[in-house]
């Protein structure tokens, strides 16, 4: 399976890595803030800006998971729209979702519900977007 490593169209990953980067900017500093910040327990504190590391970070994890996603995609031999929805749903539910609620359901998150819906959705929206961009660049 690694081989197709050097058949991924890389550009493909790199827009779809930067869509989800505008993606987690739209949910995360616009639709979902309050709520976020209100699910980590953090509402109260005064904004801050956030540093390099907050920012290339996720980019970077991001990237990582989108080109895994592109991987599978090859060495599964998908090129349609329907199945590359499909396996992002497999991965945005299966892998993404469920590691979102893990990592929230900790004594250091005050509301690891609330935490998880907040974050879930988006990490499966952002794979089935990430997937049919990939697919559209194939």
């Amino acid at each position: 399976m690694i081989d197709v490593f050097w058949h991924v169209n890389w550009l493909a990953v790199v827009v779809a890595s930067l869509a989800h980067f505008v993606l987690a900017g739209a949910w995360f500093a616009g639709l979902m803030a309050k709520p976020y910040l209100h699910a980590l327990g953090i509402a109260d504190r005064p904004a801050q800006k956030p540093g390099v590391l907050f920012l290339a970070g996720p980019f970077l994890c991001s990237a990582l998971t989108i080109s895994t996603s592109a991987i599978l995609l090859l060495a599964l031999g998908i090129t349609s729209y329907s199945r590359a929805l499909e396996l992002g749903a497999v991965v945005g539910i299966g892998y993404l979702a469920a590691m979102t609620v893990t990592i929230a359901i900790n004594p250091l998150f005050p509301r690891p519900l609330r935490y998880a819906a907040i974050n879930a959705p988006f990490f499966v929206i952002g794979s089935l977007a990430s997937c049919a961009i990939l697919v559209a660049m194939s």
